[in-house]
């Protein structure tokens, strides 16, 4: 997995889930993973036989060691700039300890959710309580709320969906929802049916056998912007005419001046640049060779 670290995105934007009983051990799987036209990536693993603070920052300190300087795209021992988690205390401890440059962000669809739910509990109980539990809350409102992340990249990913789904496939695909028999043949199925899925996936992504659900996302929707109203200021800097007003886009950071691409997600601007001009871009399916040669690499240097 180490040559996913080596994916742009990969230093700046970063999800984590956790997920206990894998084994008749009890043991507990951690994944994190990356942004990537292909979903998720995964980034490490972390398979701890604990879920308190102190044993997930043991292991954040040896996936640390193991990446080295050259991890989370070249930042090293500084980690990702963001990660996006659900609101597991003893989870984001260990992260504040050992990503204490990182900006920790909640998983929108899960607060939300929890805050319904919690709510309805404490006015149920005590209407003092319910007050409390909403000071608590919008005292934390940088984490969670969509209104606070202008300024973040998160790539137009604002929950740890991607999380949840590795650790469907996990469940699903490689365990076929049963328990690992002991903690090495658990190691053993992490370590090999795992990264073949993914592998699996990846080739599957860059010779264009999607899924629909997939396509729709990624896939360039240019709103059918002509190349005449695209300029090419520099290398990978170009000025986008829309109907109304002008766009920059910066292909080399994946930004874009519009609303949805101000934060790194796909917008259609991107996407024109992308379809005109060929432009590499790890946010959208891949559409010309380069752009598959780009993602094989990924395959053919997975168990480096």
């Amino acid at each position: 997995m180490k040559i996913v670290h080596q994916l742009k995105h990969s230093g700046e934007l970063c999800f984590i889930d956790s997920s206990g009983n894998m084994d008749r051990e009890n043991c507990r799987v951690f994944l994190l993973l990356t942004h990537s036209c292909a979903g998720g990536l995964p980034l490490g693993i972390l398979l701890c036989q604990s879920e308190d603070e102190q044993t997930i920052a043991q292991g954040l300190e040896q996936l640390r060691q193991v990446v080295g300087e050259k991890g989370f795209a070249g930042r090293g021992h500084e980690w990702p700039q963001l990660v996006i988690t659900d609101d597991c205390r003893a989870e984001r401890g260990a992260l504040g300890k050992a990503f204490p440059k990182a900006t920790l962000l909640l998983c929108s669809f899960h607060k939300q959710f929890g805050a319904r739910q919690e709510g309805i509990h404490a006015v149920a109980a005590r209407y003092e309580k319910f007050l409390r539990y909403l000071d608590r809350l919008y005292a934390r409102r940088e984490c969670w709320a969509l209104s606070y992340r202008g300024s973040f990249l998160t790539r137009g990913n604002n929950t740890n969906n991607c999380a949840e789904a590795a650790m469907r496939v996990l469940k699903d695909n490689i365990l076929q929802r049963t328990k690992a028999f002991n903690l090495p043949q658990l190691f053993d199925l992490l370590t090999s049916r795992l990264e073949t899925y993914y592998e699996a996936r990846i080739v599957d992504v860059a010779l264009g056998h999607w899924e629909s659900f997939q396509r729709a996302k990624f896939l360039p929707q240019d709103g059918n912007i002509a190349a005449l109203r695209i300029q090419q200021i520099e290398v990978k800097k170009f000025v986008v005419k829309g109907s109304t007003q002008t766009y920059d886009v910066d292909m080399d950071l994946e930004l874009c001046s519009c609303p949805a691409g101000q934060t790194g997600a796909p917008c259609k601007h991107q996407a024109a640049v992308v379809k005109h001009y060929s432009c590499l871009s790890h946010s959208f399916l891949p559409i010309n060779p380069e752009m598959r040669a780009e993602l094989m690499k990924l395959t053919s240097d997975w168990h480096s």
